[in-house]
């Protein structure tokens, strides 16, 4: 049975590769495809692009691992005390496009099983969900991205859009700065409420509708021109979104502390990021905006 759980996770991993794939060429970027295992148990399989003509970075991991020892960011939603082992399984995705007006997106679907000594499933939970961090934001773009969603979890749940709406919004959040991390999509944890076989429909479905919107934002804004000082503009604000995976992002966290594939783990990090002191006329002018954007409230 895990196998074919595997397998689900699997499929949505290769069809978000063959996607982007699409918008580079073996000559255009550089591309690494990893199959590596984990001394403590599992494995998974790591893919980025690097340098491309299209993405500065983006990366589409699939990791499997088990354990007897849970990470501490686990232990909290543990109820079932009869577990002797767990599963964690899952898929992240994370996109740095070269364009500025092009967003990063972020993307992740897990699974998470406690197992008793025979190897049985005796408890388990789905998280996941996708956010949309634009540099220079668009209304149309964020009404689509919020619109998409919405469709999505109705099909299962007319109540699930707006509490997982108002979860990414929490989330997603630096307290230091007081700003969002952008302007929020969907994230969900610690949730086993439709039973396993239509979770794993809500993860394959969440992941899908993530990888349609995006491409419908990149179709809008990928001939857009841009400037040296908008390259330097997104450069600065990947800065909140390194500090935001580094500081308080939980799958990171739970990530190091079981153990994981360090170089996976980071993967979702920008290649580059700044961090600027004294800023000109046009970063002030252009976080400004932004800023009134991230304040909205896209949700509906």
């Amino acid at each position: 049975m895990i196998k074919k759980l595997e397998e689900h996770f699997q499929e949505i991993q290769n069809e978000i590769i063959a996607h982007y794939c699409g918008f580079e060429t073996k000559k255009s970027c550089t591309i690494s495809d990893d199959n590596w295992t984990r001394a403590k148990g599992g494995g998974g399989r790591t893919f980025v692009i690097e340098n491309g003509r299209f993405f500065d970075k983006a990366a589409v991991n699939f990791s499997s691992i088990s354990g007897t020892k849970l990470p501490e960011s686990a232990r909290e939603y543990i109820k079932n005390k009869k577990a002797v082992s767990y599963k964690a399984m899952g898929v992240s995705v994370i996109t740095h496009p070269k364009n500025p007006f092009i967003p990063t997106s972020h993307m992740n679907i897990r699974l998470f099983l406690l197992l008793n000594k025979k190897k049985e499933i005796i408890e388990w939970w789905v998280g996941g969900g996708y956010d949309l961090t634009p540099y220079f934001a668009y209304e149309k773009d964020c009404l689509m991205w919020h619109r998409d969603a919405k469709l999505n979890f109705d099909h299962f749940d007319k109540k699930y859009y707006k509490k997982f709406a108002k979860n990414c919004d929490d989330y997603f959040f630096l307290p230091h700065r007081n700003e969002k991390r952008g302007i929020g999509g969907v994230f969900f944890d610690n949730f086993n409420d439709l039973g396993l076989d239509i979770s794993i429909e809500l993860l394959k479905n969440t992941a899908r509708t993530y990888l349609k919107s995006y491409l419908k934002i990149i179709s809008l804004r990928k001939s857009r021109k841009y400037s040296s000082k908008d390259k330097d503009f997104q450069e600065y604000r990947r800065g909140r979104y390194a500090e935001f995976n580094l500081l308080f992002d939980r799958g990171t966290s739970f990530g190091l502390q079981s153990g994981g594939r360090v170089e996976s783990i980071l993967a979702s990090l920008p290649p580059k990021a700044s961090w600027v002191y004294k800023k000109d006329l046009s970063f002030e002018k252009n976080e400004k905006k932004l800023l009134l954007s991230l304040k909205k409230t896209w949700r509906g």
